[in-house]
């Protein structure tokens, strides 16, 4: 039976899987370029959300302790080899812990965590949440981020369609606690947009206090969404560090 949370992106000879994690209202196609970037012998595995492209149709989770649980169990069939995480934004924040629920429940746990566009989990948010605001005023915060497209920004129809899933991950996102959180065994890689508001630069530092292990920072020409135009430098560090 094909597994939701994957699709059909794992195979059996992968040496080592690279699971993606989706930042606030993306989906597994936010890494379709991905797919084709690393060597055979590593499988890269976008990680299907409920409530999105091919799982639009499920509830969504706006909970982070329920997503972790969720993702726990779905990931676990795959988890019989080495695997590394990446999550970008709120998939930064999914993986994290991810990772330290995996490491206290002593089981496999990643060999690398890769995260960008999140501050580091001891830093406090300085951005005012939007999940609990009317619809006007959640999109109005929404268009402040940037990087949803104009065409949905615009349509009443489709911000009606989008918004219970955004909505639900700007919750999960807000409401998140990390402090307290063990420190991992494993590298940590955390990626960050020169301009981007939030996080600046410098709330990466605090992801070196993640680990017991090594730490590394790269910081990237643009905005919260640096992704689309610094992709290519992105896998490139990720791909060099999982061949090393």
């Amino acid at each position: 039976m094909r597994n939701v949370w994957v699709n059909d992106h794992a195979t059996a000879g992968a040496r080592l899987r690279l699971f993606c994690f989706p930042f606030a209202g993306g989906g597994a196609l936010a890494y379709r370029p991905w797919l084709t970037q690393f060597p055979d012998d590593i499988d890269v595995v976008p990680v299907n959300l409920p409530g999105r492209e091919q799982r639009f149709g499920d509830p969504v989770i706006d909970d982070l302790s329920a997503m972790v649980e969720a993702v726990a169990a779905g990931l676990k069939p795959f988890m019989d080899r080495p695997f590394a995480f990446f999550g970008y934004s709120m998939g930064a924040l999914i993986s994290h812990h991810l990772a330290c629920h995996l490491q206290q429940a002593g089981m496999a746990v990643p060999v690398h965590l890769f995260v960008a566009a999140r501050r580091g989990p001891n830093v406090a948010g300085h951005r005012a949440p939007l999940h609990h605001l009317s619809s006007d005023d959640f999109w109005r915060g929404i268009a402040n981020y940037g990087g949803t497209p104009t065409e949905i920004l615009e349509n009443a129809e489709y911000r009606a369609l989008f918004e219970p899933s955004l909505r639900a991950d700007f919750r999960l996102s807000e409401t998140a606690v990390s402090t307290g959180l063990p420190k991992l065994f494993c590298p940590i890689t955390a990626f960050g947009g020169a301009d981007d508001p939030n996080p600046v630069p410098d709330e990466l530092d605090d992801w070196a206090a993640a680990t017991t292990s090594d730490f590394a920072k790269h910081v990237l020409p643009g905005g919260h969404f640096f992704l689309r135009d610094a992709g290519d430098d992105i896998m490139r560090v990720v791909r060099d560090a999982l061949i090393a």
